[in-house]
C-alpha cells in the first residue's frame, strides 16, 4: 500500500473518531436540554459526557468540562427540588454534585480561549501586549452557576460538617469563601460582609481542626480574625492547633490576644502567658499579669496556684505557701493546686535538720490528703506518685504498695 494513501486512511480514521466524540458532547448537550429530566437521566448522560472527558481527543474541549459541570449542577438543582417535593434526599449527595461540578467548571475555565481571528483568519493581535487576543465563549455562564449558587456551598459544608466528612466540609466552606470574594461576586453586586465570611472561615477552619489537618486549620482561623470573628470559641481552637503544632511563639502571641480581648473569661490563655514568662525568666511581666488578673477576679483559683509558683521561684516555698493554700481553698479539686500545696509541705518537712521529727511528720500528715487527692485526680503523674512513695517510706505506711 502507498504511504500517501495510508496517511489519507488514517487521516479519515482520526476524523472519525473525533467526529464521535463531538457527536457524543452534541447528544448529551441535547439531552440536558429537557425540562422533564431525572436524576437518574442526569447520571446517564454524566456517564457519557465523562467518557469525552477522558478521550485524548475532546479531553482538552471546554464545551465538555462545561456540559459536565452543568450536569452536577443540575443533579444538585433537582435533588433541592425533590425535597421540596417531600422526597428523602442525602445531604452530602447532594453537596457532592456542587463539589464537582465546580471542580469541573474550574477545568473549563482554564480551557475556555478562543482565539480572536480577523475576516482573514488571521489571530488578532493585541498592541499593549503584543500577544494574541483572546475570548471566552462559557466562563460567563460558569461563574453565573457558581456564585448564583454561594450561598449552597455555605449550606452544604454545614450538612458535611454534621456528617462528619470534614474534608468536604472544609472545601465546601473554602469554595464559598473564595467565591465570596471573587471579581465574579463583584460583578454580579453580590455583597457578603467580612462578618458573614469570617464566620464561614472560622467554621472551615473548624473543620480542618477536626481532620487533624492543623496548618489549615491555624490559616483559616487566622483569617477569621482578621474578618472580625474573635469569639472565645475562635481563640480556644486557635490555641488548641497551635499546640498541637508545637508552635510555641504563634501560641504565645495568640493566647495574649486572647486575654487582651476575652479577660479573664478563661484562665487558660493567662496559664499559657505565665509559663512563657516563667522560662523566659520575665518575672516582672508575670507578676504584672498575675496581680491585673487577681485584681480583676480574685475567685479564679488557678491563678492563685501560678502566683504560688512564680512566688516560689523567686522568693522561696515559705512565700509561696499562703498562694498555694488559698488556690485550693477558692477549688478544692484543683489538681495542680493540691499538688503544689502538698509538694510545697512536704519540701517544707525534709528541710527540717531531721526529717523524721514530730515538726517533720505533721506537715507530712498535712502534705498527705492534698497529695492523695490529687493522685486520684492524676493517677498518671509520675510527680505526685513519687513524693507520695517517699513519704509513705518515712511514716511506714503500708499504702505505699497501692502506688
Amino acid at each position: 500500500m502507498r504511504k500517501d494513501t495510508l496517511f489519507l486512511i488514517l487521516l479519515l480514521l482520526s476524523n472519525t473518531l473525533i467526529n464521535a466524540q463531538q457527536r457524543v458532547i452534541n447528544e448529551v448537550k441535547k439531552e440536558i436540554s429537557g425540562l422533564t429530566l431525572t436524576i437518574d437521566n442526569y447520571n446517564n448522560s454524566l456517564k457519557k459526557i465523562n467518557k469525552a472527558l477522558e478521550n485524548n481527543e475532546t479531553k482538552d474541549k471546554a464545551e465538555a468540562w462545561w456540559i459536565a459541570g452543568k450536569i452536577h449542577f443540575s443533579i444538585y438543582d433537582k435533588m433541592m427540588n425533590n425535597r421540596a417535593a417531600g422526597e428523602k434526599v442525602k445531604s452530602t449527595d447532594a453537596g457532592m454534585a456542587l463539589i464537582n461540578g465546580y471542580d469541573k467548571f474550574q477545568v473549563a475555565l482554564s480551557k475556555d480561549t478562543i482565539k480572536v481571528l480577523d475576516k482573514k483568519g488571521r489571530p488578532v493581535i493585541d498592541k499593549k501586549t503584543g500577544k494574541c487576543k483572546v475570548k471566552t465563549k462559557y466562563s460567563q455562564d460558569i461563574m453565573n452557576k457558581i456564585t448564583d449558587h454561594l450561598v449552597d456551598y455555605s449550606a452544604v459544608a454545614g450538612d458535611f460538617y454534621l456528617a462528619g466528612d470534614w474534608s468536604n466540609a472544609y472545601r465546601a466552606w473554602d469554595i464559598y469563601c473564595e467565591t465570596a470574594k471573587s471579581d465574579w461576586a463583584k460583578k454580579k453586586k453580590i455583597e457578603e460582609n467580612d462578618s458573614i465570611i469570617g464566620y464561614n472561615r472560622f467554621f472551615q477552619g473548624l473543620a480542618a481542626y477536626q481532620d487533624k489537618k492543623y496548618d489549615k486549620a491555624v490559616m483559616q482561623l487566622a483569617k477569621a480574625r482578621d474578618l472580625g470573628y474573635r469569639k472565645k470559641a475562635l481563640y480556644d481552637t486557635w490555641i488548641d492547633a497551635l499546640i498541637k503544632q508545637r508552635d510555641t511563639i504563634y501560641l504565645v502571641s495568640v493566647a495574649h490576644e486572647a486575654h487582651d480581648r476575652l479577660g479573664s473569661k478563661d484562665p487558660r490563655y493567662v496559664r499559657i502567658l505565665i509559663n512563657h514568662y516563667l522560662k523566659s525568666k520575665n518575672y516582672d511581666e508575670a507578676n504584672s499579669l498575675l496581680d491585673e488578673v487577681i485584681k480583676a477576679d480574685s475567685t479564679v483559683a488557678e491563678y492563685y496556684s501560678l502566683k504560688g509558683r512564680l512566688i516560689d521561684i523567686q522568693k522561696g516555698n515559705d512565700e509561696a505557701l499562703p498562694y498555694y493554700r488559698k488556690a485550693v481553698e477558692l477549688n478544692p479539686d484543683i489538681a495542680m493546686g493540691l499538688f503544689d500545696l502538698g509538694n510545697a509541705l512536704y519540701i517544707k518537712a525534709i528541710s527540717n535538720d531531721d526529717h523524721r521529727s514530730q515538726s517533720a511528720r505533721q506537715l507530712y500528715d498535712e502534705a498527705l490528703p492534698y497529695l492523695e487527692k490529687c493522685y486520684k485526680l492524676m493517677p498518671h503523674n509520675e510527680d505526685v506518685k513519687k513524693i507520695l512513695s517517699r513519704i509513705y517510706y518515712v511514716i511506714g505506711s503500708n499504702k505505699i504498695d497501692d502506688l
